[in-house]
């Protein structure tokens, strides 16, 4: 079993109201957190960072940082960033928790069966398909662990 369906397995798991281990967010709120963080890195969703001439620099520090400082150990992850504005889910309220899960699942299974030797996007530019698995399994199994899913 590789580790994006493992992260299908866990997001299953999880229920609306699904206390985190930390952080602000409902379980709700980070299955929606996940879900615009896969459309964004997909270019679902056309999204300009804040500081675009330094977006590359800091895409390639946070790979190298990723792959080879914590080796995607979500456990070595600083734990309550701060996040930037279309990421930012913690005060919506009112999100069909039922499709957003299957939304997610739906985006993970995107993700297993994306076959494009590359993908380019505005975190990251342009990365390998493993790299760019690698990273939306990352992100969403720490926040699986966040809610005790993993």
């Amino acid at each position: 079993m590789s580790g994006l369906d493992l992260v299908i397995e866990s997001i299953a798991l999880l229920k609306e109201d699904t206390k985190p281990n930390w952080g602000k967010m409902s379980c709700p709120q980070m299955v929606k957190h996940c879900n615009r963080f896969i459309q964004v890195y997909t270019n679902e969703f056309k999204f300009k960072p804040p500081i675009s001439l330094l977006s590359p620099i800091f895409g390639r520090l946070h790979i190298f940082w990723l792959t080879h400082i914590i080796r995607y150990n979500v456990n070595k992850y600083f734990r309550n960033l701060p996040t930037l504005k279309y990421f930012n889910t913690y005060g919506i309220i009112n999100i069909d928790f039922v499709i957003e899960k299957e939304e997610l699942i739906n985006r993970i299974k995107f993700v297993i069966d994306y076959k494009k030797d590359y993908i380019r996007n505005t975190f990251h530019g342009r990365v390998k398909r493993k790299t760019f698995k690698d990273v939306v399994e990352f992100h969403t199994r720490y926040h699986l662990v966040q809610f005790g899913a993993i």
